[in-house]
């Protein structure tokens, strides 16, 4: 009986041991089980925010809002776009060509709002006669706001004002006409307006023939 007495402790010791290293493995498991899980929504979560950041290098997309109003070659792009889309059923019935598709232009802030419109005379012969020239008043996103009839260039920008737009003087009808803005837009036939009586030295003179460089769309 001595010796079995004296061996059942040891057994028990030695199993007890066992019994701890299996505790402790489990629980080393479990943190490792439970430590990746918890990682792996915080990892996808990271992500999911990355993806909805804007990235400093990524490549801006064609919008309004790149054509930014100081970079005369974006302008150009601009008005290019405009053009083909307000005259694509004359080019489509090919009644455009290349000598017609010229123009001039020039930017002026008409409304005080810090945004400089845009003034684009057509210069091809389709545009142009003997009473004058197509003339487009633009915003500076490239949207129409007035498409004048028979003007002859220059365009000379009046001191004053109507309905917060500075009054345009045009040459319509082989007189100056002053036009102004009608809370909409201005009128498209000068020639029925108002004669503009007064002198026109010392106004801000655009669409000039002889400093004007003419490009084509």
């Amino acid at each position: 009986m001595y010796p079995l007495t004296l061996k059942k402790p040891e057994e028990s010791g030695f199993f007890s041991l066992i019994n701890s290293y299996r505790l402790i493995i489990a629980l080393v498991f479990c943190c490792l089980w439970f430590g990746c899980k918890d990682d792996k929504p915080g990892l996808e979560k990271v992500e999911e925010i990355n993806s909805r950041s804007p990235k400093s290098d990524a490549t801006p997309t064609t919008s309004s809002s790149q054509f930014t109003q100081d970079d005369q070659g974006n302008i150009r792009k601009l008005i290019g776009l405009t053009l083909n889309d307000v005259f694509k059923e004359d080019m489509e019935k090919v009644i455009l060509d290349s000598a017609d598709r010229k123009y001039m232009y020039d930017q002026i802030d008409l409304n005080a709002d810090g945004n400089k419109e845009i003034l684009v005379g057509l210069a091809g012969p389709y545009f142009c006669g003997s009473g004058g020239c197509t003339l487009l008043l633009l915003t500076n996103h490239g949207d129409v706001i007035t498409r004048f009839s028979v003007v002859k260039y220059p365009v000379f920008i009046d001191q004053e004002s109507t309905n917060g737009w500075k009054n345009l003087i045009l040459f319509s009808g082989s007189e100056n006409r002053i036009v102004s803005f009608d809370e909409q837009n201005y009128p498209s036939n000068p020639s029925t307006l108002e004669v503009y009586s007064s002198s026109v030295e010392g106004l801000n003179k655009l669409l000039d023939w002889d400093k004007n460089r003419i490009f084509e769309f």
